[in-house]
Parts: structure tokens; sequence; C-alpha cells
């Protein structure tokens, strides 16, 4: 049973409760997706040039702090047909936990096979403490590096246990065209396809989490003063700048 490719909201919840993920149709126009991935594409190109960019398992590329790298990040991060998929997972006042791009690279070997949820002991709640959502700006191939995953995995609520050999549990490509995102709960298994075409495959992944559960990237003091200064309120709710009920008070409730 895999989810299907659509652009209603409902099935698409439907799919992230039976699935564990769910895929959806371009939620923006085809000029603000070229200029998304084209700011991604100079920014990981001009990594790979001065010498800073973090490259691993044989081809593979990271590219972190993305809000600090272009006001298209941005805007990426608040997408509102993602943020309404998101509510439905992670309840309201979510909270954006940490955006990058993962670049599989030509002759890039697969990630491990886990779950997102690797910071919270066992036994896990029966609802998902984080969730993915990996935008894709190329073609998802099965063999380009298509995520792969093992659809209903998030309901054994546990990560994978290598030691039975669950490490190589039999997984399924998601693939999609170009523009299309994928929004996964953060108990599902997955891990990064191997990539065995000529091309790099790009894809960016926005990170979200409970209101409190502490975010995976400190905004805090790695957002640069700039990006802070220009946030408008939905972006600096999911920052973490607002309370969320009584946690995140400065000097007692408001």
């Amino acid at each position: 049973m895999r989810a299907t490719l659509t652009n209603d909201v409902e099935t698409a919840a439907r799919d992230l409760a039976d699935h564990g993920y769910c895929l959806l149709e371009c939620p923006i126009s085809p000029g603000a997706f070229e200029r998304l991935r084209g700011r991604l594409l100079d920014v990981a190109e001009q990594e790979r040039k001065d010498g800073s960019a973090f490259l691993y398992d044989g081809g593979n590329q990271r590219v972190f702090s993305l809000l600090n790298k272009g006001e298209e990040f941005e805007e990426n991060v608040q997408d509102p047909t993602v943020m309404r998929v998101m509510e439905e997972l992670l309840g309201v006042g979510f909270l954006l936990s940490s955006t990058h791009a993962n670049i599989a690279g030509p002759g890039g070997a697969p990630m491990h096979l886990h779950a997102d949820q690797t910071f919270a002991r066992p036994p896990w709640p029966p609802y998902a403490l984080v969730a993915n959502s990996m935008w894709m700006l190329d073609d998802f191939t099965p063999e380009n590096g298509a995520t792969r995953l093992v659809p209903g995995s998030h309901l054994l609520g546990r990560q994978p246990d290598y030691e039975r050999g669950e490490g190589n549990a039999a997984t399924v490509p998601a693939c999609a065209p170009a523009g299309s995102v994928m929004v996964f709960d953060g108990r599902l298994w997955h891990q990064t396809g191997a990539n065995t075409t000529g091309l790099p495959r790009h894809g960016i992944l926005n990170y979200y989490c409970r209101g409190y559960v502490r975010q995976q990237q400190n905004f805090f003091t790695g957002l640069k003063e700039e990006v802070a200064a220009r946030a408008e309120p939905e972006l600096r709710r999911l920052l973490g700048y607002e309370n969320y009920f009584s946690l995140g008070m400065t000097d007692g409730l408001p």
C-alpha cells in the first residue's frame, strides 16, 4: 500500500494515518518553484567551491541553515498547504525544528534505515512528536536516490531493531515529479536511497516538531539578525519566538 499523489488535504491526512506519509502535488507556482530550486543549486555549488560543503557517503551533500541563505527558503518553510498537513500531524502551535537540503550525488550510498524520533526514548506515544517534509526539486526515481520507506512502520512506534535484522527491511521508493512534496510522520522508517545515475538528486527537508519538543536547530543563536528582523508573525511563531501555552515565557504570562 502506497500514498497517492494528491492536492487534497483530507486525502493526504488519510495517507499519513494509514501509510505514515503522503505525497502532495506542487503547491507553489512554477515561477516560485524555479526560484527555490535555482537558489538551492547556487548555494550548494558555492559551498562546494569555497570548501565549506558538508560531503558524505561517497557523493552526497547536505546544505544546512537554509534560512540564512535566501529569502526563498523563508517562504518555503511557511507554505500554507504543508502547514495544514503538518497541523494534522503535530497539532496547533507546532514549530520549525530545522531546514536543510539533502543532495544525493551520483554514486552516493544509501543512508541507514531510521525514524526521525531518535531523541525520544521508548516507549513512544501513539502519535508523532516530529514530522518532515521533503520538497522534491528533481523528479524522484528509484534510480536517483528517492527516499525509501517502510509504509506503515510508523504504527510500530519504535526504531528499527538492527539486532533483529530490521535494518534491512524491505523498502519502497517515494517517487513523484519535481515540485511534489512528501510529508512523513517522524515515526516512519526511511532512508536516502542510492543514486545510481550520473546526475544529483536535490531535495529540501523542512523538519517540524510539536510545540513542546526542543528544536533541532537553535534559531535564537544561529539565525542571522536580518532574517529575524524581517520575520513576519507566522515565521516568528514557527521559530519559537511566541509562547506555546505557558512554555517559552520571559516574564510570566502575558
